[in-house]
C-alpha cells in the first residue's frame, strides 16, 4: 500500500471519527432541546398505600350540590390522584332538609370526632355550619355552594377568610351586584322573594343583598317569609300566589328546593308567572331560563370550581408535589336570556342586554322553546 493511500485512509477514519462524535452531539442536544420544549406532565407526590379517606356532607339533596361532587371527582381524576382517596358510602351524610339543626349538629360531630377521616366535602350553608360549630380545627373542610358566606358568618365579608382548616370559594359583593344588574338590566317596581325565616333562608334567597340594593335603587322589595323549612312545592306555591295579590311586576327565583328540577316541578309556577307577565330572574342562569324564566345570571363555572377545590384538597392531603400551581375559579358571571318568554311577554329586550347575553333561548333560533341557542 503507497504512502499516500495510507495518509488518505488515515484521514477518513479520522474524519469518520468526528462526524461519529459530532453526530452524538447533534442527538443529545436534540433530546435535550426535546426536553425542554415538552416538559413532562406533573406526577402526583409519592403516595402511600395507605387511601385518604373523604367524606361528604350535605344538609339535604340538591341538583347543584350533585353537579359539584361530580365536577370535583372528575377533576381529582384529571389530575391523576382519585385513585388515592376514597368515598365510603358510611361517611355521605345526608339528614334531610326538613331535619332539626341538633341533627346536623350531631352528625358534624361524630364527622369531627372520627380520626380516620382525612377531609370534608360540606355542600351548602347548613352543613358548613354544622361542621363549624363543631369544628376540631385540624380536619380540613371543603365547603361548597355556600349561598352567602359573609351574611352566613362563615367568613369575613371584607377579609374573605374564615377558620384556618376551611376551604371556601368566595366572592365580595356578588350577590349584589347581582340584584343590581337585574334592575338595570329590565328595570322593576315590585321585586317579589320568598324564604323560610331562618338566617340559612334569608341566605338561600340572598334576602340581606336584597334589601340592600331595594333601598339603593328605589324599587320595593315584597317578601314572602312563611316557607316551610323543606320549601315544598305547595309552600312555594301559596307564596309565589300570595306574592302577586301583592302586586309584584317581578319575581326573584332563588335557591330553593321547590326549584330543583331534579325533585320538584316548578314549572306551573313559572307559567303563571310568565302569563301575568311577571318578570322572572333567575339566579342560577341557564337551568331556568331554558324552562321559561326571562333572564338569568349565573354566578358559578362548575368545571373550573370543581377544579378549584380537587387542587386545594389533593394539596392539603400531601398528593401533589411541592409548589404546584393550584386551580383558581374566576367569578365569570353569564346571561342568559329566553327570548320567546319576553315575545309573549310583549317585551323588546334593549338591544345592548341582547348583545351582552352568553345564552339566547329562543324558538326561532334553536327549533323548539326549551333548547339552547348559545351565541
Amino acid at each position: 500500500m503507497s504512502s499516500r493511500l495510507r495518509s488518505f485512509l488515515a484521514i477518513f477514519a479520522a474524519a469518520h471519527r468526528v462526524m461519529t462524535m459530532c453526530a452524538v452531539m447533534l442527538c443529545a442536544m436534540a433530546l435535550s432541546t426535546a426536553s425542554l420544549a415538552a416538559p413532562a406532565p406533573l406526577s402526583p407526590a409519592p403516595q402511600t398505600t395507605k387511601p385518604k379517606i373523604a367524606a361528604y356532607f350535605e344538609a339535604g339533596s340538591y341538583w347543584e350540590f350533585s353537579l359539584l361532587q361530580k365536577e370535583i371527582i372528575k377533576a381529582l381524576q384529571q389530575r391523576g390522584v382519585a385513585q388515592h382517596i376514597i368515598f365510603p358510602d358510611e361517611f355521605h351524610i345526608s339528614p334531610g332538609w326538613d331535619a332539626p339543626d341538633s341533627e346536623y349538629r350531631a352528625e358534624a360531630r361524630k364527622l369531627m370526632a372520627n380520626p380516620a377521616i382525612d377531609v370534608i366535602i360540606s355542600m351548602g350553608t347548613e352543613a358548613t355550619k354544622a361542621l363549624l360549630a363543631e369544628n376540631n380545627g385540624k380536619t380540613p373542610i371543603m365547603s361548597v355552594d355556600v349561598a352567602d358566606p359573609a351574611g352566613a358568618g362563615i367568613v369575613d365579608p371584607v377579609t374573605g377568610k374564615g377558620a384556618a382548616n376551611l376551604t371556601i370559594r368566595y366572592t365580595k359583593n356578588k350577590w349584589f351586584k347581582v340584584f343590581a344588574l337585574f334592575h338595570e338590566a329590565l328595570p322593576f317596581r315590585r321585586l317579589g322573594i320568598m324564604y323560610h325565616d331562618s338566617p340559612e333562608g334569608l341566605s338561600y334567597s340572598n334576602v340581606r343583598e336584597a334589601r340592600e340594593v331595594a333601598r339603593e335603587r328605589g324599587f320595593t322589595l315584597v317578601e314572602y317569609p312563611f316557607l316551610d323549612k323543606a320549601e315544598s312545592i305547595e309552600s312555594c306555591t301559596k307564596g309565589v300566589n300570595r306574592l302577586m295579590q301583592e302586586g309584584i311586576d317581578a319575581f326573584y327565583i332563588s335557591a330553593l328546593n321547590c326549584f330543583d328540577w331534579t325533585q320538584a316541578n316548578p314549572q306551573p309556577i313559572f307559567d303563571i308567572l310568565n302569563t301575568k307577565e311577571i318578570k322572572t330572574f333567575a339566579r342560577d342562569g341557564s337551568v331556568h331560563v331554558s324552562r321559561g324564566a326571562l333572564m338569568g345570571l349565573s354566578t358559578l363555572d362548575y368545571v373550573p370550581l370543581g377544579k378549584f377545590y380537587a387542587d386545594h384538597m389533593a394539596a392539603q392531603l400531601g398528593l401533589l408535589p411541592p409548589n404546584t400551581q393550584l386551580e383558581e375559579a374566576a367569578y365569570t358571571p353569564k346571561i342568559a336570556l329566553n327570548l320567546v318568554t319576553a315575545q309573549r311577554m310583549g317585551m323588546d329586550l334593549p338591544l345592548v342586554l341582547l348583545i351582552s347575553a352568553d345564552e339566547l333561548f329562543d324558538a326561532t333560533l334553536a327549533g323548539v322553546d326549551k333548547t339552547r341557542a348559545s351565541q
